[in-house]
Order: C-alpha cells, then sequence, then structure tokens
C-alpha cells in the first residue's frame, strides 16, 4: 500500500504533483486508488466526536466544542493538538463525584490562540471583504477596542461600519469579544494586519484616528479616551507627522492631561508605606509612589507635550509651559534622574514670571537637595522661601538668641490655652501651606 498526503491550498491545480497523480491513477490497471479529502471539522462534527470520545451526551459537550472550534477554527490537526494541550494542563479531568469528564470552560477560553492557528488566519487575510480587512488596519493600531471607542470611530470614515466589520472579523476567529472589548485573538494577527498598512500612510492613519476620537468635547477628562488619543498622536510625533499649530497646542494639552491621569490612577500593584511629593493644582500632596511603570508613562506623555510646545512657548504658552515643565521635573525626581530634574528647574527658575510661579519647584528643589544628603543647602533654600513669605529667620542661632526668643515668647502665650490654639481657623494661603 502507498499512502501520501499533501495540502491543495499549496499545490496549484495544474502543478507537478496533480499531474503525476493524474498519471498514476491512469496507469494503475486492476489496482485501486481512494482519495480522501480532509477539510476543516465543524461545530456540529466537532461535538460529536468530543461526545463519543468523553462518552457523554452532545449536550454535555455542546460549549466544550464551541471554544475548540473558535480556537482551531475546525482544522483537524490543530483541533488535536489543542485537545492535547488543555489535557495537560488538567483543565479536563475525570470527576469520581460527578461519574463523568469535566472541564473548566473559562480557563479554556483564556488559552492563547497557537501560533500555527494565527498563521493559518494569517493566510485567509486576502479571502476576507475589503472592509473587513480596512476595518483590521484600524484595529491593528490599538490592539483592543471598546464599543464607546468603536462608537467615535463608526462614522464612516474608515469603513461603511466597523462593527458590522468587527463582527465578522470575530466569526472569522481573527478578532474575540468579551463585553463590549474587541481584541486580536493572537498578537500575530495584529502584527500582520497592521504590516498591511503602507509605511508612508501610517502616520497619516494614526493622526486621523486620533483627531477622530478628539471629537468628544470630554475627552480631557475622559482617562481612557484621553491616553487612547494622545498614543495615536504620539506615533505620529515619532514618524515627524506635520502637525499645524492649533492641533500642538492641543494635543500638547491632552499629552498634559494624560500624564496627570496616569499619576493619579490607582493601580494593584503600587508600593504602600513609600511617600513621594507630587504637584496638584499648586499644592504639594503626599501620595502613595506608582509603579515604575506608571511613572514611566506618565514621563512619556509630558515629554511628548514638552515636544510639541511652540518654539517660542514660555513667552507664547506661558501657562501650558508652566504645568508641563513642573510635571516633567516631579516625575524626573520620582525616577530619580538627577541630570534631568537639574535641567527642568533651570528652565523653569529662568523662565517663571513672578515668584508665585516658582513656588512649586523651589519647595520640590529643597526636597531634591534634601534627597542628595545636601542638608544645608536644603535648609538655606527653606530659610529664603520663608522669607520670601514675611517669615525671616536668622541664618545663625546660638543659645543667647534662643534665649531671648524664649523670654518675648513667653508672655504671649501665657493666657493661651491648648483649646484656643486648636480652635483658630486652618490656613487659607496655598502657599504658605505648600511652604509648611
Amino acid at each position: 500500500m502507498l499512502l501520501g498526503n499533501y495540502r491543495d491550498d499549496e499545490v496549484p491545480e495544474e502543478g507537478f504533483l496533480v499531474d503525476k497523480i493524474k498519471l498514476l491513477e491512469q496507469s494503475l490497471g486492476n489496482m485501486s486508488m481512494t482519495n480522501l479529502s480532509i477539510g476543516e471539522l465543524s461545530e456540529e462534527e466537532i461535538n460529536k466526536m468530543l461526545s463519543f470520545k468523553f462518552c457523554l451526551p452532545v449536550r454535555y459537550t455542546r460549549e466544550l466544542a464551541q471554544l475548540v472550534y473558535h480556537k482551531t477554527r475546525g482544522h483537524p490537526l490543530f483541533v488535536i493538538a489543542f485537545m492535547q494541550s488543555i489535557i495537560q494542563r488538567k483543565l479536563i479531568t475525570f470527576s469520581v463525584k460527578a461519574r463523568r469528564w469535566t472541564w473548566d470552560d473559562i480557563a479554556i477560553e483564556l488559552q492563547i490562540m497557537s501560533e500555527n492557528v494565527a498563521e493559518f488566519l494569517t493566510e485567509k487575510f486576502q479571502q476576507l471583504p475589503s472592509d473587513v480587512i480596512e476595518m483590521l488596519k484600524v484595529a491593528s493600531c490599538f490592539g483592543q477596542v471598546n464599543m464607546s471607542t468603536i462608537h467615535l470611530l463608526d462614522l464612516g470614515q474608515f469603513v461603511p461600519n466597523m462593527l458590522e466589520s468587527l463582527e465578522s472579523a470575530v466569526k472569522e476567529g481573527i478578532i474575540e469579544r468579551a463585553g463590549p472589548i474587541f481584541a486580536f485573538s493572537h498578537d500575530m494577527l495584529q502584527e500582520s494586519s497592521y504590516s498591511r498598512i503602507p509605511t508612508d500612510e501610517r502616520k497619516n492613519l494614526h493622526k486621523k484616528i486620533a483627531m477622530s476620537l478628539v471629537q468628544d468635547q470630554n475627552v480631557a477628562e475622559n482617562p481612557e479616551l484621553c491616553t487612547l488619543a494622545v498614543d495615536q498622536i504620539n506615533l505620529c510625533i515619532s514618524m515627524n507627522c506635520v502637525l499645524n499649530p492649533a492641533e500642538c497646542r492641543l494635543f500638547a494639552q491632552l499629552n498634559l492631561a494624560a500624564g496627570k491621569h496616569s499619576m493619579f490612577t490607582k493601580k494593584s500593584n503600587y508600593e504602600q508605606g513609600q511617600w513621594v511629593v507630587l504637584l496638584y493644582s499648586g499644592i504639594i500632596r503626599a501620595l502613595n509612589s506608582p509603579s515604575f511603570c506608571t511613572i514611566f508613562s506618565a514621563q512619556g506623555y509630558f515629554e511628548a507635550g514638552i515636544s510639541l510646545l511652540h518654539d517660542k512657548h514660555w513667552e507664547k504658552q506661558y501657562a501650558l509651559s508652566l504645568e508641563l515643565f513642573e510635571w516633567s521635573l516631579v516625575v524626573s525626581f520620582m525616577d530619580g534622574m538627577i541630570e534631568a530634574v537639574s535641567s527642568r528647574l533651570d528652565e523653569i527658575l529662568s523662565n517663571a514670571r513672578s515668584f508665585d510661579d516658582t513656588v512649586n519647584s523651589r519647595v520640590l528643589q529643597a526636597n531634591f537637595l534634601s534627597s542628595q544628603e545636601r542638608y544645608a543647602d536644603a535648609t538655606r533654600e527653606c530659610l529664603e522661601l520663608l522669607s520670601k513669605m514675611g517669615e525671616d529667620f536668622p541664618k545663625e542661632i546660638n543659645a543667647s538668641l534662643v534665649i531671648d526668643e524664649i523670654d518675648a515668647i513667653t508672655p504671649l502665650l501665657r493666657s493661651i490655652t491648648k483649646e484656643t490654639i486648636l480652635n483658630l481657623p486652618v490656613m487659607t494661603d496655598k502657599t504658605k501651606v505648600s511652604f509648611m
């Protein structure tokens, strides 16, 4: 017996191999030849196979069959490989109590699609409708999108109906849907979709997506939407995308907002017990220290915002420049970037229009000096700040001076009780609060 196999989608119909097979059929004489064509298995066929193998009614195995089909697209070899994989991971076990095979649907659904299946789906791209391919190009710029983002993009500027095209991609197994979120089934599929965008067209697509997202008037207050928009435009910056002055200003402001959102978003991996000084609305506040990834992403947004400022930004965009540089100073301090801290401090102190505009930077400078164990310099900075507020302290302190101060303050405190002090009004001067 002679047995052979080949993939008909990789062999031309009029090619060498097919011609030889036809010739062999004609010359066999009394010998017989049987052709077995193995195509993709349907959900129903996979269900029958699982039902037979597990000795269970088909209604018990139907959901498992749907999962297997979704992860393998019904390719027989992939079905076998996937089943072997989930059995090895003990996601399918025999329950003595239930007296049958059982499985964890959620754990199986979370299994990553194999690269073989991803390659198989990638090869099918050319067979997809043009609208679906164009939608996949847009989706590849994100990786995953939710319904609110889709509604902003689904205005006909990319494809006639983005949601409909996404659903078609879901049916093909290229996109997976979990509630309101759509995501690529495999990184390879996203990379393949993105690579189909001509290199010289990518920056225009990123900009077009960003401009679609900022149509929402409350984009700056929406952390997710704001971050998505600036992520797209920042890719344009790296591609030397030309933005007009109004667009540069808009996305400089949105980068500032995105950086703040990144800093103040609650993360599960916050490091407890560590405290840092953060600037917010002109007030120094102590907050739990964010993770390195949070600081790194925030710094990226602030630096991108600075890069979008006007050449003469200290003259034409003073308030925006001051805030961006202050936040860049904060994250540089948190990340221990000494050179960046010094550079930002010099920039702010050299261009600030008033003493009040230097308050945040001067306070952080005192903290910076202290962190470097330059305590004498830090003390000198603090005393200078207090002097600017009309609270003068002597530069040199000795025992005689202390005695004189005690003699002067004692009569003032003689009739004052603890309750009197506790009932004093709260300090309202924000600048003084910052100093304290």
